[in-house]
C-alpha cells in the first residue's frame, strides 16, 4: 500500500516537471495572445530549474523500484535546449564589459557594489531599483565620471554608469510612469547604442502583454539605429519566456547566462543582457551578494570590427 502510493506520488511529480519543461514551447503559439491562460503559462514557464529538480527528485525515489524511471533523464537537457538562443562566442575585437544589478530600492549601502566593481572593472553598469539615497552614495564612484541617474522612491529609479564617453543620452518614461535609459557611446572610436531598462512586473495578462511589447520595440528600435546595441537590466522575464520569442529573427542574442538571478538556487535568470549580431560573447558570469534579493550578471563581451558602421569610427 506504502509503495503504491509513493509510485502515484512520483509518478504526478514526474508528470508536472515533464510538462514544466515543454512549457517554454508549449506557449510559443500563444505568445503576444492576451488573456490569463497564456500569462499563467509565461509565469510558470519561468521556472525550469525547479522543475529539472522535480524530474530528478521523481527519478531517484522510483528508479530503485523500476529502473525505466531512468528513461525520464532523456528530459534534463531541455532548460538549456528551450532557452533564448545565445550570443556566438569569440575572442577577437574591441573588450567591453556591462554589468546589471538590481542593487534593491531599499538598499542605500553601496559599498558591496563598489567592491565588486573594483575587482572586475567592467565599463558599463546598469543599476535598476536606484533610491535619491542611492543615487546620491553612486557620485562616489570616481572610477565611472560619466553617469546618467533616475532615481525614484518606487522599484522604477534607473542608472548608467560608464568608464566611456557618452556621446549622448536620454531617459524616457512610458506611459506606465516606468523610465528606461538610452545612450549612445564610444567604444574605441566606435559609437555603441546602450538601453537600460527595467520593465512593469507582469502582474496582471496586461502588464505581461505590455512587457512583451516593450522589449520587442526597443529591440526594433535598437536595430533601427544600425549601431552596435545592447540592452541590459531586470527584464522581469526569462530566458524561457514567450517575451523572447521573436528576438533571434529580429538579430539579437541572449549574452547573460541560465543561472538564476531571483529566487534562490532554483530561481530564474531574470537579470539579462541583450546583445545585437555585431557581438560576440567572451565570458559570462553571475556577480556576488549585493545586499539585494537579485544577483547581478556580468558579461564580456567582444565588438567585431565589421560591426562599427562606417564614419563612426574602427571596433579596433
Amino acid at each position: 500500500m506504502l509503495r503504491t502510493r509513493l509510485l502515484l506520488y512520483l509518478r504526478l511529480l514526474l508528470g508536472g516537471s515533464l510538462f514544466g519543461l515543454l512549457l517554454p514551447w508549449l506557449q510559443r503559439p500563444l505568445a503576444f495572445t492576451p488573456g490569463p491562460l497564456s500569462w499563467l503559462l509565461d509565469l510558470a514557464s519561468h521556472w525550469q530549474w525547479l522543475f529539472l529538480a522535480g524530474l530528478l527528485l521523481a527519478v531517484s525515489g522510483a528508479s530503485w523500484l523500476d529502473r525505466r524511471w531512468l528513461l525520464a533523464l532523456l528530459a534534463a537537457p531541455l532548460p538549456w535546449l528551450s532557452a533564448a538562443p545565445g550570443l556566438p562566442s569569440g575572442k577577437e575585437g574591441a573588450p567591453l564589459a556591462i554589468a546589471s544589478a538590481n542593487v534593491h530600492l531599499d538598499n542605500h549601502d553601496v559599498s558591496a557594489l563598489r567592491a565588486w566593481l573594483a575587482r572586475e572593472r567592467p565599463e558599463l553598469v546598469v543599476l535598476q531599483e536606484v533610491s535619491p539615497e542611492y543615487a546620491q552614495a553612486l557620485l562616489g564612484l570616481a572610477d565611472y565620471p560619466h553617469q546618467v541617474v533616475s532615481p525614484q522612491h518606487s522599484p522604477f529609479g534607473i542608472a548608467l554608469l560608464s568608464r566611456l564617453p557618452i556621446r549622448q543620452s536620454a531617459v524616457l518614461v512610458d506611459d506606465q510612469g516606468v523610465a528606461r535609459i538610452e545612450a549612445e557611446l564610444d567604444l574605441a572610436g566606435c559609437a555603441i547604442g546602450v538601453t537600460a531598462v527595467h520593465p512593469m512586473l507582469p502582474l496582471t495578462p496586461r502588464y505581461r502583454l505590455q512587457r512583451d511589447s516593450q522589449l520587442h520595440a526597443l529591440l526594433r528600435r535598437g536595430q533601427a539605429r544600425n549601431l552596435p546595441a545592447l540592452l541590459a537590466g531586470d527584464l522581469n522575464s526569462s530566458p524561457w519566456s514567450a517575451a523572447f520569442a521573436g528576438f533571434a529573427t529580429l538579430g539579437w542574442r541572449r549574452a547573460s547566462g541560465l543561472q538564476p538571478t531571483w529566487g534562490g538556487p532554483l530561481g530564474i535568470p531574470i537579470d539579462q543582457v541583450l546583445a545585437s549580431p555585431q557581438w560576440r560573447l567572451d565570458s559570462q558570469t553571475r556577480g556576488p551578494d549585493l545586499g539585494s534579493d537579485h544577483r547581478p550578471v556580468l558579461v564580456r563581451l567582444r565588438l567585431q570590427a565589421r560591426g562599427c558602421p562606417a564614419g563612426t569610427g574602427s571596433a579596433g
